[in-house]
């Protein structure tokens, strides 16, 4: 399942040490994409990958977890996104896969 994971944060991500830890532990495959979001391939459901974020940052902090589905999603060339253009070609073809239905 892919998600868009998306923090607002008191401070800078690189000042959270744990974060990226966090990431790593509930995802197969991630790509962060501006300051604290990311994109995740995992096979953990929502709760649990909002708790190992909730884990990793301030209580004040926020997480916010979402579902996503790549198949309907539009986005732009990503020429200078080499890794997201084939993060996102590859979630796509995963996701109309026969195996995956």
């Amino acid at each position: 399942m892919l998600y868009g994971v998306f923090c607002r944060l008191g401070r800078p991500a690189g000042e959270y040490p744990t974060l990226l830890g966090a990431v790593q532990a509930v995802s197969v495959v991630s790509w962060a994409f501006p300051e604290a979001c990311w994109v995740v391939e995992s096979q953990h459901t929502a709760e649990a990958v909002r708790d190992a974020f909730q884990s990793a940052i301030e209580p004040g902090d926020l997480a916010l977890v979402f579902p996503m589905q790549v198949g309907p999603a539009r986005w732009t060339s990503l020429k200078n996104w080499r890794f997201g253009r084939q993060f996102l070609q590859s979630a796509l073809a995963r996701e109309q896969s026969p195996a995956s239905r």
